[in-house]
């Protein structure tokens, strides 16, 4: 199983003092079924919590789902900044999710070492 956020995203969690650590407990929260909505197209809304913040005011991040083979963080806003994806949104992700469903092992492996993506590791 491959934990891995987009370059995009990275950038948003980094900007919002989201880190590694917190990423990975939300997945351990989400493979136990602890997530906000199913949006289709293996696409799923997960609450995280900014640094200093509860979950429920905070950040909500958007994640593909492939059972066994991946998690990757695609998109992340502030509540107070929006409460929902909007409909050009979620057509946009919808288009990314038919992407990232197509790639194997190997091209995620190549995308790491370019930079386009970024690996979830752990840390405190």
């Amino acid at each position: 199983m491959k934990y891995i956020k987009t370059k995009y995203f990275h950038k948003w969690a980094k900007k919002n003092e989201i880190t590694d650590y917190v990423l990975f407990e939300s997945i351990k929260e989400f493979q136990e079924g602890l997530f906000e909505a199913h949006l289709g197209h293996k696409l799923y809304k997960k609450r995280v919590a900014a640094k200093g913040k509860g979950k429920s005011g905070s950040t909500r991040t958007i994640l593909f789902y492939e059972k066994d083979q991946k998690i990757i963080f695609c998109f992340g806003f502030a509540k107070n900044v929006a409460d929902n994806l909007d409909n050009d949104d979620k057509l946009l992700l919808y288009r990314l999710a038919k992407d990232f469903e197509k790639l194997n092992l190997n091209q995620m492996e190549r995308l790491i070492n370019t930079g386009s993506f970024i690996e979830i590791i752990m840390e405190r």
